[in-house]
């Protein structure tokens, strides 16, 4: 055994360990988080330690000779992508920042700099996946806007539209079947219309998609159908400003104007004895 062969695989050993000691620290972030432990770990605790896997996964992506963001686009390149990286724990990893993304509603103070290492160790752990956490990717993203504060909506646009659907939606296995995170799109829509209130985001989400995507009309009409009512109403103008065909009042008029709003307050319960009257969405609206 050589020297410098020898000086490798203590290297590696010690990484590991490494790893496996920040990974308890995440778990132990997770449960005093959900049981409320006091002291409670502060988003300045965990982000820091989220940080170290961000660097550790770019560091072992520059010792990779291949390239990996190549090699995830075809799904049967998967077993030689994951041979080329060192054994660390990546899948535990992933299922710790999804648990802690489930407490990060207990914490008290540092959500956005959570959040910023969240989004930031997204990006960097996808091309160590495998198929099954692949497809999920896109929607557990997604599903950060809904605990992640208002400042960080962008960032998650910017995250879904950049580093993970271009590398998700778009593999495709020999016969052509599309995979299992497409079928996350219209629940990745729903999440961005419901939770985030401004139109940009909704427009740029959309337009990433039918670049990357067949049939987003589709996706828009699955969230129409079974989408929140605010969902339901940005993607029935979305629908209509992207696909004016569906329209078949809008070649009546004399002039074409395209203009998007975010201006369709849903119905609200006008019953007199509701308890939550003024807030509650109407279950059922009647015109006369």
């Amino acid at each position: 055994m050589t020297g410098s062969f020898r000086i490798q695989l203590i290297n590696m050993g010690t990484r590991g360990a490494a790893f496996q000691a920040k990974l308890r620290c995440l778990h132990e972030y997770h449960v005093r988080l959900l049981s409320n432990q006091v002291p409670a770990p502060t988003g300045s605790d965990v982000a820091n330690t989220i940080k170290y896997f961000s660097q550790t996964l770019l560091t072992v992506l520059k010792d990779v000779p291949c390239s990996p963001l190549e090699m995830i686009k075809d799904p049967s390149l998967d077993q030689m992508r994951m041979a080329s990286y060192p054994n660390l724990e990546y899948q535990n990893l992933y299922n710790a920042l999804t648990m802690l993304l489930d407490v990060a509603s207990n914490i008290q103070s540092g959500l956005y700099l959570f959040g910023k290492a969240f989004l930031q160790c997204l990006g960097c752990i996808l091309p160590f996946l495998d198929r099954d956490l692949i497809d999920n990717l896109p929607y557990l993203t997604a599903s950060s806007i809904s605990v992640l504060p208002a400042s960080l909506h962008q960032d998650i646009i910017n995250y879904l539209c950049y580093y993970i659907l271009p590398f998700t939606i778009t593999r495709q296995s020999d016969d052509d079947q599309e995979c299992h995170a497409c079928q996350s799109v219209s629940a990745v829509i729903m999440l961005v219309f419901q939770y985030s209130t401004n139109p940009a985001h909704h427009c740029q989400l959309l337009e990433c998609l039918m670049r990357l995507k067949h049939n987003v009309a589709k996706d828009l009409l699955c969230v129409i159908g079974y989408g929140t009512a605010m969902s339901r109403a940005s993607a029935a103008k979305l629908l209509f400003y992207y696909w004016p065909a569906f329209d078949p009042n809008l070649f009546d008029r004399k002039g074409l104007l395209c203009k998007f709003t975010n201006d369709l307050v849903p119905f609200v319960c006008q019953r007199e004895s509701c308890p939550n009257s003024g807030n509650a969405e109407a279950v059922k609206v009647c015109y006369d």
